[in-house]
């Protein structure tokens, strides 16, 4: 039995609803990070085909729409954003079918806004957290995942933009090829089986580099040693 004054089924004294808890963002997050990690095993081991471009943009489109809930944007936001997401997929994979190789472009674009999607869904969902926690993990290996994906798609608009060949050892690159590159160099570990062979490949592979060696050896390292420790309130002012 509640005492005097006290409010019972989620109502204060007054009568006037709480605000429900929101939902732990850890599970998503954890989501976001596992679609990924496949989102890469996919671009890496899939042939170059139609078939597998159109498989491709499917996938992209449900981890955008993933990334959006993971943001707890409210449900008729979602519900908008899939059906704007699912009438693109539908236009790129008649593009893929239309045009081969060229309307693959079309599914390029839908992977840059993962790129944006998925950091903008990560501070979104860890906004309101008082203590660092695993969520904020899943978050940090995300935005890893996704800076990859970021450099490997702009050395592919490179290519394409400019006409010459991204690598010295082949004349024409594979989607493959370019996740793998990018990767590879964002962990430092520089097998030479592909190198760039124009400035601007190499300025990018000097500057992903950079990057992932910082991210891992400041942001992620912080994150992990003040998990369990509250975070610096936010001012108002």
């Amino acid at each position: 039995m509640a005492a005097p004054g006290e409010g019972t089924g989620g109502h204060d004294a007054r009568g006037l609803a709480e605000p429900a808890a929101p939902a732990p963002s850890a599970p998503r997050l954890a989501l976001v990070c596992g679609l990924l990690l496949v989102l890469i095993a996919l671009m890496i081991l899939l042939p170059r085909s139609r078939g597998a471009s159109a498989l491709l943009t499917l996938f992209i489109g449900g981890a955008l729409v993933v990334a959006v809930s993971a943001a707890r944007v409210p449900r008729r936001w979602v519900i908008r954003i899939s059906w704007v997401v699912g009438l693109t997929a539908a236009v790129s994979i008649a593009a893929i079918w239309g045009f081969g190789d060229n309307g693959t472009t079309a599914g390029l674009g839908m992977t840059m806004l993962l790129v944006v999607a998925v950091p903008v869904a990560i501070v979104s969902g860890l906004r309101d957290a008082r203590t660092v926690s695993v969520q904020s993990v899943f978050g940090a290996i995300a935005v890893y995942l996704v800076v990859g994906l970021a450099f490997a798609m702009a050395a592919n608009l490179d290519a394409r933009l400019t006409g010459e060949a991204y690598f010295a050892q082949v004349k024409t690159a594979t989607l493959s090829q370019y996740v793998y590159f990018s990767y590879v160099t964002l962990a430092t570990l520089g097998y030479g089986d592909l190198t760039p062979a124009t400035a601007l490949g190499r300025l990018l592979a000097v500057f992903e580099t950079i990057a992932g060696s910082l991210y891992l050896v400041t942001a992620v390292s912080l994150i992990v040693s003040r998990i369990g420790s509250p975070r610096p309130a936010r001012s108002d002012g």
